[in-house]
């Protein structure tokens, strides 16, 4: 197992225990990965993890690069003095906005990983620009005057210790309001499936529903993880689920030739009792849909044990299919695909995905 770079103890999570509260933050964070989505990106979200919102752009934890977010309802617009802010404490002064937020990126073990850090606010940045023409929906560090600059970073440089202002610091103002952000979100799947699978049909409606329990689901667990493998699978929402979500809600005409030797194959090969013909038929579906337009590098990984193990057993040895597909199983145990999908109906739907698709 690998080790967690993200397993050390959380500054505080509260936030996590208290997860209805802030249902901005969760729709916001969908739009962030549905826009990643729709470039192919591998992704794992994390909510209430360190901060608001954490994006790590890799399954594999040696890999991964990482985006923190704070996500703001506020009622008014940010302006340099309420970002630095600091209230009276019965400690001494608790930290600024901006503090509590560089406090949790700067100064870690994955600092060096981290590729954006954005305070996201509901109603905006009253912040000195260059050109205050401008009304920019992202504004970053080369946007700001040297008044604004040179106040930020002084406070900030009090407060934590930083003489440079970070540059990948950025000032976010969503699209998403918080009037519309169920139907918002909606949209934004629909439209999301349209450009994956052109001319299919989905139930974005459920799409959102499965993803959005999902999310609340995770966003509730408050517990550290010293493994990476652990973290992923009780505390994120992947692309590869995102991806498992949309395939079973969505019908697609680029699944059709396919079902066809699927349907050939557990018909006269298999012979599989409707139950099982049901239950493999829904799973390999779902690799079909994830995998078209884009094989993630997960994917990949999956698939080059698979290849591998269908290559290792000769086809001639055999005369009945069913037999040759779990000799295939077997070798594909042996070459350890268990690591990476451990139930054994689920190996067997990725070797009946290679053998179908065959040298594609």
């Amino acid at each position: 197992m690998e080790r967690n770079i993200l397993g050390h103890a959380q500054r505080e999570t509260s936030g996590a225990s208290t997860f209805a509260k802030y249902n901005f933050q969760y729709h916001w964070a969908l739009c962030r990965i549905i826009e990643k989505h729709k470039s192919n990106c591998d992704y794992a979200l994390l909510i209430e993890h360190h901060e608001d919102v954490v994006i790590a752009d890799s399954l594999y934890g040696n890999s991964a690069s990482f985006e923190f977010f704070q996500v703001k309802n506020t009622g008014k617009p940010y302006t340099p003095d309420s970002l630095t802010k600091r209230e009276a404490g019965a400690d001494g002064p608790k930290s600024s906005i901006l503090g509590k937020l560089l406090s949790s990126c700067l100064g870690t073990a994955y600092e060096s990983r981290i590729t954006e850090i954005g305070l996201v606010s509901s109603n905006g940045f009253s912040l000195g620009q260059k050109d205050n023409k401008l009304k920019l929906d992202i504004i970053t560090s080369g946007d700001l005057n040297k008044e604004c600059l040179s106040t930020l970073t002084e406070k900030l440089k009090s407060e934590i210790g930083i003489e440079i202002f970070p540059e990948n610091l950025k000032f976010i103002v969503p699209k998403i309001k918080l009037e519309n952000q169920e139907e918002f979100v909606i949209g934004r799947f629909a439209e999301l499936v349209n450009e994956i699978f052109p001319n299919s049909h989905c139930n974005a409606v459920n799409i959102y529903r499965a993803i959005i329990d999902e999310i609340h689901r995770k966003g509730q667990n408050t517990h550290d993880f010293t493994l990476w493998e652990k973290m992923v699978e009780d505390k994120s929402l992947t692309s590869h689920k995102v991806k498992d979500v949309i395939a079973v809600h969505t019908t697609s005409p680029n699944f059709q030739d396919f079902e066809k030797d699927f349907d050939y194959l557990a018909t006269n090969d298999m012979k599989w009792n409707t139950l099982t013909y049901r239950k493999i038929k829904k799973k390999v579906k779902q690799i079909v849909l994830r995998r078209i337009g884009h094989v993630s590098a997960f994917d990949m990984s999956i698939m080059r044990i698979a290849q591998q193990a269908l290559k290792s057993v000769p086809e001639e040895d055999y005369t009945d299919a069913s037999d040759y597909i779990d000799s295939v199983v077997i070798k594909a145990k042996e070459y350890r695909i268990e690591t990476q999908v451990p139930e054994h109906d689920d190996i067997l739907c990725e070797i009946l995905y290679c053998f179908i698709k065959g040298d594609e």
